[in-house]
């Protein structure tokens, strides 16, 4: 299984158990971190030691992996986009501002190399609309497509990595209706919903009107105190009232009221699913041939 995502935590506040299920199961599983997370805050506490906020993150993400038991972990090292709006979208070594085919091209090339039999990225909304999200579900979507195709990145395979296509590509998604309550209510209680989060920047509006269906649950029941040591690796990122980490463990909570405390949700994109047909998968590897 290859896990694709934009920043250090994303593993772990996004889908911390079904890694760890899988990897106890005996999955390989291969995690592609694409920023180090430069643009993240961290109080100073936890800088001790550490040059730089990247040089942090990229150590609590090393830790996810020792907790979490990643076969292999590819990292890509562009700069943090920062939300929308910000001036660090701009920046010319940010995940935002590289080309969409650079960036697919190097998930293809993981792809080719580790040879995943399931793919698991964002929403096409990145979950709360964060354009690093949003690069990587259209970089990892694109590359899951060409990966198979020996006229797509041709150097690649002159190289030595042969074509190869996976059989089934997930999207991390959770269920907005309890959040669509909370929209509604937050106003009564003297709060825009429209400027959450630390620095106003997080839209809950725009978040619950991006809505995708939800195919596969996961239990993570077995594996509930393994992730949360994952998840705590990142302690930088777990203080401070409503920083975009902190939205995220929200998000997390919102879906366990909805679906389980310890089931974690996927939109099945590919083998795409039929409008109007239902989808309870609770294995993402159902239906997966060996090869």
């Amino acid at each position: 299984m290859l896990v694709s995502v934009a920043h250090p935590d994303d593993e772990s506040f996004g889908m911390a158990g079904t890694i760890a299920r899988y990897a106890n199961e005996g999955v390989k599983v291969a995690v592609i971190c694409a920023t180090n997370g430069d643009v993240g805050s961290a109080d100073e506490e936890y800088l001790q030691g550490y040059e730089s906020v990247a040089e942090l993150r990229m150590a609590e993400l090393r830790c996810a992996a020792a907790e979490l038991g990643f076969a292999e972990l590819y990292t890509f090292g562009y700069r943090d986009s920062g939300m929308p709006g910000s001036p660090d979208n701009n920046h010319p070594a940010s995940l935002w501002a590289a080309s969409d085919d650079e960036v697919t091209a190097r998930v293809t090339k993981v792809i080719r190399e580790f040879r995943p039999h399931v793919v698991v990225t964002f929403d096409p909304y990145g979950g709360y609309g964060h354009p690093d999200h949003i690069k990587m579900h259209r970089a990892t979507t694109a590359a899951f497509e060409r990966a198979g195709d020996p006229t797509c990145y041709p150097e690649q395979i002159e190289a030595g990595l042969e074509p190869y296509s996976p059989q089934k590509l997930y999207y991390m998604t959770m269920d907005r209706r309890v959040m669509k309550l909370f929209v509604r209510l937050m106003p009564l209680f003297g709060q825009d919903p429209t400027r959450m989060g630390r620095n106003k920047d997080i839209n809950y509006v725009e978040i619950v009107e991006h809505s995708y269906p939800i195919h596969a649950f996961v239990d993570t029941r077995a594996y509930a105190a393994q992730a949360e040591r994952a998840q705590m690796c990142h302690a930088s990122q777990l203080g401070g009232f409503g920083g975009p980490s902190r939205f995220m463990q929200f998000l997390m909570r919102m879906r366990r009221l909805l679906v389980g405390f310890y089931t974690e949700t996927y939109m099945r994109a590919c083998p795409p699913v039929p409008d109007g047909v239902r989808v309870r998968e609770r294995d993402l590897f159902e239906g997966v041939a060996a090869d």
